[in-house]
């Protein structure tokens, strides 16, 4: 059982009542489990989206082992406070918010300065192949995620809270701080390569 303030470490034998595609498809009843001091299902919600809130908190920090921790103390947080889950409208949001709340937190204990959006550290987006991807080809599969790759940090950035995470434009625009033209442009330059990148690769 994990207690209040007992270091949150993942344990990958740790048994889950929840697959990936009931995690994916309903986080707001991982949520309500995980109120009901469900550690199955905080082990779930670990698995799912520790890589994700690593890459964005990586772009803040820009240190490895630091965003590590950083990211771990977003699970304990919420395994913490979890009797306010039930109440949290906007699952992906949430998790999103209180990652970067534990950053900014961290930046201000160890005295370093909020990296500004145009100075971010670049990293890997690779998009999983879903059911729904199922006439897509391997090879354009590949394309996709290296055309991704090729993008502006704070423009891939973008497209990955939006494409991989499921935010809104909006929630993007709030979360970062940014207009929501700019968030509208961002994404259209996104959109536009890796249309022209499935052009290519079908017409080749």
């Amino acid at each position: 059982m994990l207690g209040n303030n007992q270091p949150f470490v993942l344990n990958p034998n740790q048994p889950g009542k929840l697959t990936m595609h009931e995690l994916i498809t309903d986080i707001g009843v991982l949520y309500q489990r995980i109120a009901i001091a469900d550690e199955s299902a905080l082990w779930a919600l670990h698995k799912a989206y520790f890589h994700r809130l690593y890459r964005f908190v990586y772009t803040f920090t820009g240190l490895k082992e630091s965003t590590e921790e950083i990211v771990n103390d977003v699970f304990l947080a919420i395994w913490q406070k979890r009797h306010l889950l039930p109440d949290v409208t906007k699952p992906e949001m949430y998790l999103f918010i209180c990652a970067k709340n534990q950053a900014l937190k961290h930046l201000k204990k160890q005295q370093l300065q909020t990296r500004p959006l145009s100075e971010i550290k670049d990293f890997d987006c690779v998009l999983e192949r879903t059911p729904h991807d199922i006439m897509i080809t391997s090879e354009i599969h590949r394309r996709i995620n290296e055309a991704i790759n090729s993008l502006p940090p704070r423009c891939k950035l973008i497209f990955s809270l939006v494409k991989e995470n499921n935010l809104r434009y909006r929630e993007v625009a709030e979360l970062l701080g940014l207009s929501l033209k700019t968030v509208e442009n961002q994404m259209g330059i996104a959109l536009k390569k890796l249309s022209q990148t499935i052009q290519l690769t079908l017409s080749s």
